[in-house]
């Protein structure tokens, strides 16, 4: 019996093997080629085996040749990078019964398909679109850095127009349409599109700044295996890692941009001003920054340096309200002391340097001072910055921080100042009294 099973699984593995045809075709060509030497077949009966054995060389190529035709359809392309997305894609879209589009403001995509995506809504597609928190000012500043140049400006004005866009789609439509917001900028930009035969997946990986389109891009269809099943469920995980629009009150009042308080400035005030060309300071007497920097002012107005500098006006009431604010206690006179003391040392500044130097007084109890930095456009540098700090009311310490130019409240600040400068008495400084 295990003869005849071992000969059984011969025969099986003979008759199933891929090269059966062709073993089949060597012998019948052998054993006619015999019987035409020996003169046992003759001319006739050998031309029609000749006939047959070509026929069915014939069929064995034909069959290569679909197998062949197979195995190039079911090969990824030979460029898997891509810099384009695929011709067909918006078609694939137009057609998907489920369509889901990730990336920071898909302004392009949602208004170029919207016709598309209207006709998918109303047969009953279902469409999800994730993309950046307009609403978090310091997240749409960082998804800034990831687009081409021009395109960067009004970020957070374009998501809102994708979202509006998208609103106005499940309006209409009545349609199966979702919209969630990020919290963080998502890793890379997804179409993954869903129909009834087959699946399809377009990822777009991010560059900083780019000059064009962002790459590279790939696409994988279902029918690829394993990269499409990895990219199909890390876009799912971003999707529920979103929020759904529009966010909480609670998540919007988290996210809104707000200065960096710090109890000192540091070095980088004093770094900042050794390398201006043109300084501004407000405050109510600024003597202990005079004091501690004396060297410093007097080298910066011998090398060209402008200073402005605007104090309290201590004949003013305005005194009483600064002296009533400091959380030490400390009164009037001590106040109007301070800032006569301020301004005995400007005008030794003004008389051994020789210097661009400019005081005036004001009788507003000013709410803060400002060190401003090469402020005005055309002097701006890498070091322009509002170094700003707050007059609490007798509560030890003054919460400081610090802007720069692309800073939303840069401008107000600066030009608060600027108002209370042109508002403010010029002073003619006296030269000193040494005697006293």
């Amino acid at each position: 019996m295990s003869l005849l099973r071992a000969s059984a699984r011969a025969v099986h593995r003979v008759l199933t093997d891929d090269n059966f045809d062709l073993w089949l075709l060597t012998g019948a060509a052998g054993v006619f080629t015999v019987l035409g030497i020996v003169d046992v077949a003759d001319a006739e009966v050998l031309s029609s085996a000749i006939l047959a054995l070509l026929a069915a060389l014939a069929i064995a190529q034909i069959r290569s040749r679909r197998l062949v035709a197979e195995i190039a359809d079911r090969a990824q392309p030979a460029e898997v990078l891509l810099r384009d997305f695929p011709a067909d894609l918006a078609r694939r879209r137009a057609e998907a019964d489920d369509v889901l589009l990730i990336g920071i403001a898909m302004a392009r995509t949602v208004q170029g398909a919207r016709d598309d995506f209207h006709r998918a809504l109303v047969r009953g597609a279902r469409l999800r679109v994730l993309v950046v928190d307009p609403t978090d000012e310091v997240l749409v500043a960082q998804a800034a850095m990831r687009r081409p140049v021009g395109r960067a400006a009004l970020l957070s004005q374009r998501i809102m127009t994708t979202i509006e866009e998208l609103e106005e789609l499940r309006t209409s439509t009545q349609g199966n349409l979702e919209i969630r917001v990020a919290q963080f900028v998502p890793p890379i930009g997804v179409n993954l599109i869903r129909a009834r035969s087959s699946a399809f997946v377009t990822i777009q990986h991010p560059e900083l700044r780019p000059a064009a389109e962002p790459g590279p891009i790939m696409q994988f269809a279902e029918s690829d295996g394993g990269w499409f099943s990895f990219y199909a469920q890390q876009a799912e995980r971003l999707w529920e890692a979103g929020t759904t629009w529009p966010p909480p009150s609670s998540r919007r009042l988290s996210t809104m941009a707000r200065p960096k308080f710090v109890q000192s400035f540091g070095p980088e005030l004093v770094n900042s001003m050794k390398v201006a060309t043109d300084l501004f300071v407000t405050g109510v007497a600024r003597n202990t920054l005079l004091v501690e920097n004396y060297n410093e002012f007097e080298r910066w107005l011998r090398r060209g340096c402008t200073l402005r500098m605007l104090l309290i006006e201590p004949s003013s009431s305005a005194v009483e309200v600064a002296a009533e604010r400091y959380y030490a206690e400390r009164s009037p006179a001590s106040a109007r002391s301070r800032i006569e003391q301020s301004l005995r040392l400007l005008s030794e500044l003004a008389t051994t340097t020789g210097g661009a130097l400019e005081v005036r007084l004001t009788s507003h109890p000013i709410p803060l001072g400002v060190v401003a930095v090469d402020s005005a456009p055309d002097r701006r540098t890498e070091y322009s910055a509002l170094f700003v700090e707050y007059y609490t009311f007798q509560a030890e310490g003054e919460p400081k921080f610090v802007l720069q130019p692309s800073d939303a409240w840069f401008p107000q600040f600066l030009e608060e100042a600027e108002i209370l400068w042109r508002a403010a008495r010029p002073l003619q400084l006296q030269s000193p009294d040494r005697n006293k």
